[in-house]
This record gives structure tokens, C-alpha cells and sequence, in this order.
């Protein structure tokens, strides 16, 4: 649950002329108890995690990838949105480049979660000189769809950054602070408290019609704990609760390219999943839409490099 403060703790100083830039390497339902803390105190309550073995900070994937069966799973999430942190003018995203030469871009599953980063950000930049107050005056929050953030995982351009050079990306995808609470309270191993981790919420008694007649019935799964028992109590006024079942995201969609499989998935769910969009973050990403006009959402093989501390 840390994975905020890593970021914000990142996002020091900017601008072509502002950073040095390295060299180009061969490298690569809890009530909240902290209410009544400021923004930066409740990121900061979040990122203190190991690195999870999933899509971050890997050299690329040794095994070679189905770029069909990529597209087919892929596919599944179209309608699950997310947001970034992008150039408003030019639709070119934020990546922290670190000193091993490796740039990070992050994907949000809630538009509040890139806000309390860009908006930190932005109070942190005040204390800059005015070019860096201008550059973080042109950032927005972009919409795009977990679909492509899940694909740019596997698939990770090369970035060119300010100074013309291109760099190893790595993509990684932010879920709430709550979400993570919830799915630390249900799985008590210590997965999610690793870097890196997305729940997907499920009930084993909950399933919908199959994809095609005569299928398995498919088990939609939620990025949200709160929304899955309200979808079941809707379907199921009368009915107690079942149990809450949770799963990684990034591991699952791993084994659901055939790249392997671990403990955070389950066979049942990667066979069979129904991914269910948050409505609030639909909301938020018809909003962004709306706003962007001609500008991409998210420039690929481009990059404003941020500095960072390693």
C-alpha cells in the first residue's frame, strides 16, 4: 500500500534544463482510521512495499509472447478505464527515469488517485523556479483503457526522452488504497502488500451467462470490494454475503497469455473472468474524454522524463 509516496518521493525536479538526464545504459467495508490525516500523509501510509516479481522493473520477458492471444485476453478489460498522468497539449505521458536508465509509467484505476499525484506534484513544483511551474502547468489526467495499459505492460516500447535518447520502459498499474486494504484483510499471505499488486474482488457464488452458448459461466471480477457486494446484494436482496475471494491482476493476466501462472491467480477466474468497470471511474474517463479533444491520450514511444531518487 506504499506505492504512492515511492512516486511522489520521485517526482523531484523536471525539465529538459532542470535534471540531468543519465546516460543511455544496456540496462533496463474498513473504515478509513486516518481521516483526519493531510494528502501527503495518507500516500505516504501507502508505500513502504517490497517489489512485487510481476510487471515491475523486469528485464524484458524471456519468453516470447502470443501476440494474438495478447489481443484476445487483452480485449476482456476494454471496458475497465484508468488514467495517467500525461502532457495536455501533446497527450505525452510523465515516466520517472531512474539512474539505471529505466523509465516508469504509471496507470491509475480511480481518476482520484492520479489527482492526489499530480496535484502533489504541482504544490511541490511551486517551490521550483517558473519553468518547472509552467511544465507541470501543461499536465493532465488522461484516459485510456486497461486494456491498452495491460498490453503496453508486455509489450514495452522504447521512449524517447528530452534529451533524443530512448529508454527501456516499464508500465505499472496503481489500484486504490482502499482496494488494497480490503484485499490485505482477505488474503493474509503478505501478497498485497508488495509493489505492484492489483486485487480483483470475486464470489464464487456469483456468476453470470457464458460467453457463448453452452460455456462456462463467467465469474466477473471487481476492482473494488464495495462494488462486487453491491452488485450481489442488488442480484440477491434476501441472501447473506458470501465470501469475498480476491486475486492479483497482473498475475493473472500473466497466466491468462500463458506466460506461467502463481498463487495470486486461480485457474477458475483466468478461464473465466468477467471484468466489471468501476462506475465512478467510467464517470471520470467519459470526463477526460470529453476534455482532451485532439490530443492523444497516451503518446507512445515518447516521454517526459522526470528525475528521481533510486
Amino acid at each position: 500500500m506504499n506505492f504512492y509516496i515511492a512516486f511522489l518521493a520521485s517526482l523531484l525536479i523536471v525539465g529538459s534544463h532542470a535534471f540531468s538526464l543519465p546516460a543511455k545504459t544496456n540496462i533496463l467495508k474498513h473504515e478509513e482510521s486516518s481521516v483526519e490525516m493531510n494528502r501527503r500523509q495518507v500516500l505516504l501510509t501507502t508505500l513502504s512495499m517490497p517489489v512485487a516479481g510481476s510487471i515491475l522493473f523486469q528485464p524484458r520477458e524471456a519468453m516470447a509472447i502470443d501476440t494474438q492471444l495478447l489481443d484476445v485476453q487483452a480485449k476482456k478489460f476494454r471496458k475497465a478505464p484508468c488514467f495517467a498522468i500525461v502532457n495536455g497539449k501533446t497527450g505525452v505521458p510523465f515516466m520517472i527515469l531512474r539512474n539505471t536508465g529505466l523509465a516508469t509509467t504509471y496507470f491509475f484505476t480511480s481518476y482520484e488517485g492520479a489527482q492526489l499525484v499530480l496535484e502533489d506534484a504541482r504544490r511541490d513544483a511551486k517551490e521550483k523556479d517558473l519553468d518547472t511551474r509552467k511544465f507541470w502547468d501543461d499536465a493532465k489526467i488522461s484516459a485510456t483503457s486497461m486494456e491498452f495499459a495491460l498490453k503496453l505492460s508486455k509489450g514495452r516500447p522504447k521512449a524517447l526522452a528530452q534529451n533524443n535518447q530512448k529508454y527501456e520502459t516499464v508500465y505499472d498499474i496503481i489500484p486504490t488504497l482502499k482496494a488494497l486494504d480490503d484485499a490485505g484483510r482477505i488474503d493474509k499471505s503478505g501478497i498485497f502488500n508488495e509493489q505492484g499488486r492489483v486485487p480483483l474482488f470475486y464470489m464464487n457464488e456469483l456468476r453470470i451467462s457464458p460467453e457463448v452458448e453452452g460455456g462456462e459461466k463467467r465469474i466477473p471480477v471487481f476492482f473494488e470490494k464495495s462494488e462486487l457486494v453491491k452488485e450481489w446484494q442488488r442480484r440477491n436482496p434476501d441472501a447473506s454475503i458470501p465470501a469475498v475471494k480476491v486475486v492479483d491482476l497482473v498475475d493473472t493476466f500473466t497466466s491468462m497469455i500463458g506466460m506461467g501462472s502463481s498463487g495470486s491467480t486461480n485457474e477458475e477466474v483466468t478461464k473465466n473472468l468477467y471484468v466489471v468497470a468501476s462506475p465512478g471511474a467510467k464517470s471520470k474517463a467519459i470526463e477526460c474524454e470529453k476534455a482532451r479533444g485532439d490530443v492523444p491520450a497516451f503518446k507512445t514511444g515518447e516521454m517526459i522524463a522526470v528525475g528521481g531518487k533510486d
